[in-house]
């Protein structure tokens, strides 16, 4: 078993529960972490045998792009899409950070983390 990450992949989107965040948009960072036997990929050098990274951060590229309200949404379809292209991986933890929301005072990251 080994654990497979992809972390602080940087995206601009129009997420947000208020109008003005979905207009304006925001910097956003995505982190995923997954758990998948590579001991075939290893012994094999085979790529098809474990988690192409690659197709992880198209997954996570291509659901930014469409605009919801809540973050919790966006770290939800990420993990579940993943699971759905990769049915091999037993564990899919995704991270999604809200950089300097508007919350009335200095705040580096509103973050939610969604466990599949």
């Amino acid at each position: 078993m080994a654990e497979i990450k992809l972390e602080g992949m940087s995206f601009f989107a129009h997420h947000g529960y208020y109008a003005h965040e979905q207009i304006r948009g925001g910097n956003y960072l995505v982190d995923v972490s997954m758990e998948a036997d590579i001991d075939g990929a290893a012994m094999g050098d085979d790529l098809h045998q474990t988690v192409n990274y690659e197709i992880v951060y198209q997954i996570c590229a291509d659901i930014m792009e469409l605009p919801v309200r809540l973050i919790e949404t966006v770290a939800f379809r990420i993990a579940h899409e993943i699971r759905k292209q990769f049915p091999n991986i037993h564990n899919i933890k995704v991270v999604v950070h809200k950089i300097t929301p508007e919350l009335g005072g200095p705040v580096h990251s509103a973050q939610v983390t969604y466990i599949l």
